[in-house]
């Protein structure tokens, strides 16, 4: 008889021991978000038997709209739960474990090689520093949201190609998402500071870093002209100072480690700031 998602989180915990961590799909929102799959299901066939045989059985945009995304929702809602079910993710110190109908993978810190998060928003990379101005850490905080379970997720990569996706159905996902951050981050900041420092250019995507400045797309934006860098509508936008439209706009999430890309626009921006009188 093949192991159930409780049982190799029973023997994880004998094993390796308490987790520092520990989520899991909650049960109320896994019941809220499945009523409201079957509510959005039945409204759909409801809607399309009374408008196709009782009604007037026209087709056109508007009834597009309401006879057919609303159950398309709802199946898609259902279907992400479903693929979710039985989910568990367990926070150690050395490293990340997820459990899933009797399926086990496990991602140490140290060979995870890159991180990729699906947001429509963030308010900015949370930044800490130690005594000395030292960064020790960078994260972006995410949104959870409600029905738009696919504009959330957050995705991890071993060297070895292997990864596990995770999305908003856990239990407070923002938290997973900001620990995994931080902890990939310690990991991962030194190696590529180094690079930096060295003259290296640093691929992000579709983006580049280098000790001059940001490259996309044939063209490159020096540090000192850079203003920010913000997640808005699931994009990335680099804005340029003095400029109304973005120099650059990507999909966040086809941008490997943006924690570390902020972190590294940070420290640029922070070496060549210019001097005020």
């Amino acid at each position: 008889m093949p192991r159930t998602s409780d049982d190799h989180l029973e023997r994880a915990q004998t094993e390796l021991g308490q987790p520092e961590l520990l989520f899991r799909i909650s049960r109320q929102r896994f019941l809220a978000k499945l009523s409201l799959g079957l509510l959005l299901i039945g409204y759909g066939i409801l809607a399309n038997y009374y408008w196709w045989l009782r009604g007037p059985a026209t087709i056109g945009h508007l009834e597009l709209l309401l006879l057919f995304v609303p159950p398309i929702w709802g199946i898609l809602l259902l279907w992400h739960m479903y693929r979710h079910r039985g989910l568990y993710v367990l926070i150690y110190p050395t490293g990340l474990l997820r459990l899933r109908r009797g399926e086990v993978l496990s991602f140490p810190w140290s060979d995870i090689d890159q991180i990729r998060v699906r947001m429509n928003r963030s308010d900015g990379p949370q930044i800490e520093r130690d005594y000395r101005g030292e960064l020790q850490s960078c994260w972006l905080p995410v949104d959870s949201p409600i029905f738009k379970l696919g504009d959330a997720g957050l995705t991890v990569v071993r060297t070895d190609g292997e990864e596990a996706h995770f999305g908003p159905a856990l239990t407070d996902y923002e938290q997973l998402a900001e620990e995994v951050q931080k902890r990939t981050f310690t990991e991962l900041w030194p190696r590529l500071l180094a690079r930096f420092n060295a003259g290296e250019s640093i691929d992000f995507g579709e983006l580049a870093v280098t000790w001059h400045g940001l490259e996309h797309a044939g063209k490159r934006l020096s540090w000192c002209d850079v203003k920010e860098l913000v997640v808005a509508q699931g994009k990335l936008s680099v804005k340029q100072a003095g400029k109304w439209l973005p120099w650059a706009l990507v999909e966040v999430d086809t941008v490997p480690n943006p924690h570390l890309l902020f972190a590294v626009a940070d420290e640029a921006q922070r070496h060549f700031a210019p001097i005020e009188s």
